[in-house]
Order: structure tokens, then C-alpha cells, then sequence
């Protein structure tokens, strides 16, 4: 996908972003007039994040200019009832809005690896039998619209790309949540290989045994290097468990165990970079998810990296935290 905005919307979705607080303030000037949109312009378009265990979907209405948003626990079922459950939220959304028509245009990010050919999306374990089924002719049954189905990390790549162009260059997005993914844009475009696996980057062989049959389904790297990661070493090295939150909450307070775990963390994040620099070099890194986007991880990740790479690897947060897929998706829909 090459950015062009065919809606008219760009721009006044980035003042909207701004004024929600997911951008930097910046002079984007006043806010659009109702009179500024014509045609299906004035339609809304929604970007959707479907996670594990959370759905996130975020209308913008160009019309009052605003963003309306919500979230819910994803479907466990999975299969035809999370594509009912999304078709359900952005109705609500829709209706919300006072939109008397369907949204013009409907992104969705997901885990996994959306195949361009028979629509399934493999590689997403905590989303059951989206691998068997034709996601987006599903969603377009229900919405009355195409969808675009994309890798949510692809997603959040794009968002950094398109909502932040002063990063310039080619960009990788390294999400660390619940697993791990890896999205990408080189040469102005979202990359996704061309069965949709490209940045499955749990699969590197390297975090935990990549020949241990129990390691095959998260994947080596997102045994280690993910929450329940967090959580399971840091059971090995205490014989207590806590959630990775408190993991970095007793870091902070200088238990070393935990500050062990954080050091591992970033030194497997490390190695993750350089391997993925060392096929496509990118011009700049960005952590995002609930653990990649915390501050001790870009700190521990770029200690180990200055061990070998001095200054020479551009890392960062990311700009939109856990916003960053579903700020992607808005991107998709408007640009695509």
C-alpha cells in the first residue's frame, strides 16, 4: 500500500488524532467545517485492532469532526463470531456517529498472517478458526462493504510511517505484548511477503528451543520475549509468579531478579533487531505494545545494542503506545 488519500480525509483525521491526544500538538490549524466534505467524503471510516484478548475500534466522523471509539473483550469462540462481534461494534459505532449509510471504509488489523489468496489468516493461534474460513468476505457479508484485513504490527508500522513522516526511510514496528510481531514498510509501502508470514519474528530460532515441539506454536523469540515470557522466567529464577507489569514495578524498586528479566528482555530484543537489520535495514526501529513500548525495554534493549552497535541503530517508542494498530488501520482506510 502506497499512501494516497482518495477520501479527502487525511488530514483532518491527523488534526482529529491531534486533538484526541494520540499526536503531538502540532499547527494543523482549525478544525474542518461540515463544508469542507463532499460526496462520500462526509462518510465515516473506521480501523478496528482484534487482539487475543481485546477489540478496539475507533470510528472517525468527518462531519463533527471527532473520533468515537470502543472496546470490548474479544469473542474466545472466535471463528464467525468475532467477524460477528466486529460487524456489531461498527454498527454501534456508525449509528453513534448519526451516519445514516455505511462507514466508506472499513481496516482491520489482526494477529497472524491474512493470506491474500483464500482470505484465512494463519499464524494466530488466540484467534481459533480464523484459519479455515475467508475473514474479509465474511466482514463484507455483514458490514455491506469490503474490508481491509491486514497484520495488526503491519498496521502499526504504517501508522508511525503516514501519521509521523518526519521518521523518514524505510521502518520496522516491533510490537512486544502478548507476542511478539514485526511490521513493515519499505519503499513507502507496507511489506507483507508474499504469503502474508513476512515479520512473523516469534518463529526466530533463537529465545527458546526452536526444535522443542512445544515451542512451534508461539514460536522460539515469543517464548521469552513476550508477557507470559516475562512472567515464566521470572518464575524460574524466583519459584514466585507475578504478572508482567509487576515484574516492572518491582525492577523499579530494585529487585534483582526482576531487574534480571528486564536485562534478558532487552538483550533478546537486541538480537531480534540486528537480525531483522541485517535482511532489510531499515532507516528506524519502534517498539510499540504493552511491553515493547515501556521505557525499561527501549532502555535494556538499547544497552545491548550499544555493546556492538554503538549509535549506529535508530530505535524509538512508538508515538501511539497501545493505540499504535488501530491508528494504522485508521491510516489504511483513509490511504488505501
Amino acid at each position: 500500500m502506497r499512501g494516497t488519500d482518495r477520501t479527502g480525509l487525511a488530514d483532518p483525521l491527523r488534526r482529529a488524532l491531534t486533538e484526541a491526544g494520540w499526536l503531538p500538538s502540532d499547527d494543523a490549524g482549525p478544525a474542518p467545517s461540515v463544508q469542507a466534505f463532499r460526496g462520500d467524503a462526509a462518510e465515516p471510516v473506521v480501523g478496528v485492532d482484534l487482539g487475543g484478548t481485546k477489540l478496539h475500534a475507533v470510528l472517525y466522523d468527518p462531519v463533527r469532526h471527532r473520533l468515537l471509539d470502543r472496546v470490548e473483550r474479544t469473542d474466545p469462540r472466535g471463528g464467525t463470531d468475532v467477524t460477528s462481534q466486529i460487524a456489531q461494534m461498527v454498527a454501534s459505532l456508525t449509528a453513534a456517529a448519526g451516519s445514516a449509510g455505511r462507514p466508506l471504509r472499513v481496516a482491520v488489523g489482526c494477529p497472524g498472517a491474512p493470506d491474500p489468496v483464500t482470505g484465512a489468516v494463519g499464524h494466530a493461534p488466540n484467534v481459533p478458526g480464523w484459519d479455515r474460513m475467508n475473514v474479509p468476505a465474511d466482514l463484507e457479508a455483514r458490514l455491506g462493504t469490503r474490508p481491509l484485513v491486514y497484520n495488526d504490527a503491519n498496521l502499526a508500522a504504517w501508522g508511525e510511517h503516514v501519521w509521523q513522516p518526519d521518521s523518514g526511510g524505510d521502518l520496522a514496528f516491533v510490537a512486544v505484548g502478548t507476542g511478539i510481531g514485526l511490521g513493515l514498510v519499505l519503499g513507502g509501502r507496507m511489506y507483507a511477503g508474499s504469503r502474508g508470514l513476512a515479520g512473523e519474528v516469534a518463529d526466530l530460532p533463537f529465545g527458546a528451543d526452536p526444535f522443542n515441539p512445544a515451542n512451534l506454536v508461539h514460536g522460539p523469540l515469543e517464548q521469552q520475549v513476550s508477557g507470559g515470557g516475562i512472567e515464566r522466567r521470572y518464575h524460574e529464577l524466583t519459584e514466585r509468579r507475578r504478572p508482567a507489569p509487576e515484574v516492572f514495578a518491582a525492577a523499579a524498586g530494585g529487585e534483582g531478579a526482576a531487574g534480571q528479566v528486564l536485562d534478558e528482555l532487552g538483550r533478546l530484543l537486541a538480537l531480534a533487531l540486528r537480525t531483522v537489520r541485517a535482511i532489510v535495514d531499515p532507516a528506524t526501529f519502534v517498539l510499540g505494545g504493552g511491553i515493547g513500548s515501556r521505557p525499561e525495554t527501549l532502555a535494556a534493549t538499547r544497552r545491548w545494542l550499544a555493546v556492538t552497535e554503538g549509535e549506529s541503530l535508530q530505535v524509538r517508542a512508538s508515538t501511539f503506545g497501545a493505540r499504535a494498530a488501530v491508528a494504522g488501520a485508521l491510516a489504511a482506510a483513509v490511504m488505501a
